[in-house]
């Protein structure tokens, strides 16, 4: 009988959605355990049970299809007959929430493959999100403390008028001639405020916000000086200098605090340096000369993985997916940023165990 086929189809319809809510929980515990990629691409393979990532939604909307159909053709032909009418309506309003509320949401299941993604990243690159890299006796302090103090030092991280603010940030090291360089990898949004007229004359504020990424490298030599795609004068770095390099001055703009010290410490070789590494970049690169540290940022997201190719609907298709896992632009910028260090390194500003960088 349709009675009978219809319950069967709902309970088959049951059955797969629970297969894919089991798999969700799998992969959740597999994110809770896992302590390397190697582990998580492990855990995937082999399964051993149904390996679907989609959800079947199917019988949920042709239920809510014939509900709809049902209440359009008795307010039609049944309009005259009142108690009738009224006993369809709410039937069919009563299956229609039923079928509504079995809807399973695909969103749980990207919402796992992108923890899954997240988690991923940070073992291949070695990165620990919500955590500020270590300075010894500094590695006990407050993490948001440590990071408004960069925030502060940094006049390329305060370009909003209205708000600045490091929503996401991570800590790795890199190895650069057997030297381990703490990093700080970032995601910065700026917050402007700016008046626009409206037709009536009133002006109207509008916000933009404004996101940036990019790294602050740590072990660096006490230099002063900015370099940038665009012109932008930051009160810190109030001179404008012109290098021997032509090809150099055309792409970018270069300021710092005194000539005799750009001089002296942006020789040619470091020129051609800044000019092969910044070309692809297109972003702001700030010494400070204080903080033993330079400050990188630009608008491409270093945290975002390569799209992929189709969307995911099984294990298998995770695995593969998560085994062939990168991040075009942290790649990029990480070998930029190391070639830079290797350039301006110097062996007399490594931190003994016993001392502190200064935050001013």
């Amino acid at each position: 009988m349709p009675v009978n086929k219809i319950y069967e189809r709902w309970h088959f319809h049951q059955r797969m959605n629970q297969k894919v809510a089991y798999n969700i929980e799998k992969l959740i515990d597999l994110y809770n355990t896992a302590k390397s990629k190697q582990a998580i691409l492990d855990g995937l393979h082999p399964w051993r049970v149904s390996t679907n990532l989609r959800y079947n939604n199917l019988f949920s909307y042709f239920l809510l299809l014939c509900c709809a159909g049902s209440i359009l053709f008795t307010s039609i032909f049944l309009y005259n007959h009142g108690a009738l009418l009224i006993t369809v309506w709410l039937l069919s309003i009563a299956v229609a929430c039923f079928a509504y509320l079995s809807i399973e949401h695909q969103s749980n299941v990207e919402g796992v493959i992108k923890s899954l993604e997240t988690l991923t990243f940070q073992y291949q690159y070695d990165v620990r999100f919500a955590h500020f890299p270590n300075f010894n006796t500094q590695a006990g302090m407050n993490p948001n403390y440590m990071l408004a103090r960069v925030r502060q030092g940094f006049a390329s991280l305060n370009q909003g008028n209205a708000g600045n603010e490091i929503v996401d940030f991570a800590a790795t090291s890199w190895q650069v001639q057997g030297h381990d360089f703490p990093v700080l990898l970032f995601q910065y949004v700026a917050v402007t405020e700016v008046e626009i007229p409206t037709s009536k004359g009133e002006p109207i504020t509008k916000e933009i916000r404004k996101n940036f990424w990019g790294a602050c490298v740590f072990d660096m030599p006490n230099l002063a000086f900015c370099v940038s795609n665009e012109r932008q004068k930051y009160e810190r770095y109030p001179i404008s200098w012109t290098s021997s390099d032509a090809q150099f001055n055309r792409d970018f703009h270069l300021y710092g605090q005194q000539e005799f010290e750009l001089a002296k410490n942006l020789t040619p070789s470091r020129i051609l340096t800044l000019a092969s590494q910044l070309d692809h970049m297109r972003g702001t690169l700030m010494f400070h000369d204080q903080m033993q540290a330079f400050c990188y940022i630009s608008t491409q997201d270093i945290f975002q993985t390569r799209a992929r190719s189709k969307s995911i609907d099984d294990i298998s298709q995770l695995r593969g997916h998560l085994r062939t896992l990168k991040a075009p632009h942290y790649e990029r910028m990480q070998k930029s940023l190391q070639a830079i260090i290797r350039s301006f390194m110097d062996e007399r500003v490594f931190i003994k165990e016993d001392k502190n960088i200064e935050f001013y």
